[in-house]
């Protein structure tokens, strides 16, 4: 692949990767933390989901005991890496358009 198209393909990307982070921007955001080990931070996120009634769409933010944290992105249709909706923002941008008016 010639070095033109990958600069044009790196340039599309983030942008991209921009108008999703704009998108996410625009819903709720809570953060917990990780209790233990054992427990994978997406089973932490989905029990504080469920402990707290929250509702979609959102943005969790858990904070991992080792200091470092992962996002995830609560839609309608579920619980996605907070990497794949900005990646992805057009599956989402629906439900999120009717919380941002």
């Amino acid at each position: 692949m010639p070095k033109r198209i990958r600069q044009k393909l790196g340039r599309y990307h983030l942008k991209r990767k921009l108008r999703g982070k704009v998108l996410l921007s625009k819903v709720t955001s809570f953060s917990c933390y990780q209790q233990n080990h054992q427990e994978k931070t997406c089973t932490t996120a989905r029990k504080f989901i469920r402990n707290n009634n929250i509702q979609p769409p959102c943005v969790i933010t858990v904070l991992k005991i080792s200091g470092s944290e992962e996002k995830f992105f609560l839609s309608n249709n579920g619980l996605f890496s907070y990497k794949y909706a900005i990646e992805n923002h057009n599956l989402f941008s629906l439900e999120i358009a009717d919380i941002a008016s």
